[in-house]
């Protein structure tokens, strides 16, 4: 992991501790954090073209389609079923934050921990499009009795999201490549500052209800380390390739989720605990980088070895 990596942590959790340190500033941010999401988005797909998802998709069509069922179907109704017999109160947090798609910025972190880029690269697509309609379907399908909320907005709110970013960068790349370009020259330093709005807005409204609910960050945080754990296994063991780049991008495909589309969505649906639980999944998200980079820097001193 170089500097950059080290930066990027430091500037995700400082601004995650900052928000909950000045709860009146933060909930100032809370109402844009959709828009800064579409924002981060947007710098994201700047750097995917549509022929390299087209080349990735063709080299390993059936694990990426067991992938995606994966992502969005079996692990969001495994975590789902999983919450409501420990700590009934999470279960449809767990479900949404489960149902998330692939992170965008998960080929980034492949490249990281020298995994097969190509693998995540249309994942992070491939569930990106399917979210707004997979996730309400599960919650429908799931969570009927315990959700107060209008499906239809929902899945308007997660297009909106993903599919206004999606076809502004799509667009820029066939129109105005030159501006595209100049953008993405500067998009890291404009993504750190977005990245640190977003985390300082996540939690600083909700400062209240974790006080009077002191229990709840626990139990977010034991959740989400569990979780992921989960997620990175199924993901390791759900590819048939014995191949170390292979595996790591299923597992990663699988744990790198963008958890931040669900601190957005719960934003929008008033739930603290889906906001806690998704907003304290950056610590096993990004313990998982370090982790696999770690493994991949030991497994490459081995090679050179011999």
């Amino acid at each position: 992991m170089g500097a950059k990596d080290y930066l990027l942590i430091v500037v995700l959790y400082g601004s995650l501790i900052l928000g909950a340190i000045f709860p009146g500033m933060s909930e100032y941010v809370s109402p844009f954090i959709k828009y800064l999401m579409m924002g981060m988005l947007f710098l994201s797909f700047i750097k995917i073209s549509p022929v390299d998802v087209w080349n990735a998709l063709c080299s390993n069509p059936r694990s990426l389609i067991w992938g995606t069922m994966l992502r969005l179907v079996l692990i969001p109704a495994l975590a789902f079923y999983a919450a409501r017999i420990v700590y009934p109160p999470l279960a449809l947090p767990a479900l949404l934050l489960a149902g998330a798609s692939t992170a965008v910025s998960s080929p980034f972190f492949t490249a990281l921990c020298r995994g097969n880029i190509s693998f995540c690269l249309v994942m992070a697509v491939a569930t990106s499009l399917l979210v707004p309609f997979s996730l309400p379907f599960m919650v429908k399908m799931l969570a009927k009795s315990s959700l107060n909320y209008n499906l239809y907005a929902m899945a308007l709110f997660l297009a909106m999201i993903i599919l206004v970013p999606l076809l502004a960068a799509f667009s820029l790349r066939f129109f105005a490549p030159r501006i595209l370009e100049k953008v993405n020259t500067f998009s890291y330093p404009i993504s750190l500052a977005v990245i640190a709005a977003i985390n300082f807005g996540a939690l600083g409204r909700y400062v209240p209800y974790l006080i009077a609910n002191p229990a709840q960050i626990i139990n977010c945080a034991g959740f989400s380390i569990v979780l992921a754990v989960v997620m990175a296994l199924l993901g390791w063991y759900s590819i048939r390739s014995a191949d170390w780049a292979d595996r790591l991008a299923a597992s990663g495909s699988q744990v790198w989720v963008n958890n931040v589309l669900i601190i957005a969505l719960a934003v929008q649906m008033d739930d603290p605990l889906a906001a806690t639980l998704s907003a304290f999944y950056f610590l096993p998200l990004y313990g998982f980088v370090v982790f696999f980079s770690v493994l991949s820097n030991l497994k490459q001193s081995e090679y050179s070895r011999v």
